[in-house]
């Protein structure tokens, strides 16, 4: 039984050495940086009030910091995206195919470093109207979700109706995507609700985690985040 799952793990890793070779420099995607109809703005207050509080566990860990970028639309609306930091993503769960995903995806060869940048950064955006008032929440969730999979198929959720304060997310997956919940649900055991004060999200730090790619291949591509977010305060 060992040596065939050695023969399995050799000839996937041979089949992964063609691939990279072949795409590692070819570019699918070009990128602009200068948005339209959007100016960069920093509100520290405005960040703060509506930064939303993550539930987690033990299991899935704690965001250990998070950065905020914000634009204001030519109509008035100010839209801010939140990036909350973990210090990494890893599927525990036991089994050949977690196992693989933890030594050639999340760990071992670091293909999610490769291709995306340190760290683990997930993103929460929302927009308010003129008046400050939550017109849309926008996240990510995970779909049809078994930790036994490779990976992790993303789900893009946005809500524009019954928004209250605080903004309550709960971690549902190994790779930190999110369920919204409202502010009547209570905390199961082992879990924790923290906040985490935003800071400005500074080009030399977006630069650093490698959140941009004006070009990208099938092994370097952007991180998660919003077209306002490209321009930014100096």
């Amino acid at each position: 039984m060992k040596k065939i799952i050695i023969a399995i793990i050799v000839v996937l890793l041979v089949i992964l050495i063609g691939f990279v070779t072949y795409v590692a420099n070819k570019t699918v995607r070009i990128n602009e940086t200068d948005i339209s109809d959007f100016t960069p703005i920093k509100n520290d207050a405005i960040a703060d009030k509506y930064c939303p509080y993550i539930i987690s566990n033990s299991e899935y860990e704690y965001p250990y910091a998070v950065y905020y970028r914000a634009s204001v639309d030519d109509r008035g609306n100010t839209y801010i995206a939140y990036h909350y930091f973990w210090e990494r993503e890893v599927n525990n769960t036991k089994g050949f195919v977690p196992w693989l995903s933890r030594n050639i995806y999340t760990g071992g060869l670091k293909l999610q470093k490769i291709m995306f940048g340190k760290h683990d950064i997930e993103v929460i955006g929302i927009v308010l109207d003129k008046n400050n008032k939550i017109i849309k929440v926008i996240y990510e969730s995970p779909e049809n979700y078994s930790p036994n999979d490779f990976s992790v198929k993303h789900k893009t959720n946005e809500i524009t109706q019954n928004i209250t304060l605080p903004l309550r997310f709960k971690v549902v997956s190994w790779n930190h995507l999110f369920q919204h919940v409202d502010n009547n649900y209570e905390l199961q055991k082992g879990e924790v609700e923290l906040f985490v004060k935003p800071k400005y999200f500074t080009q030399a730090l977006w630069d650093e985690f490698t959140m941009f790619k004006k070009e990208e291949t099938a092994l370097k591509q952007n991180r998660a985040h919003y077209l306002w977010e490209r321009e930014y305060v100096q």
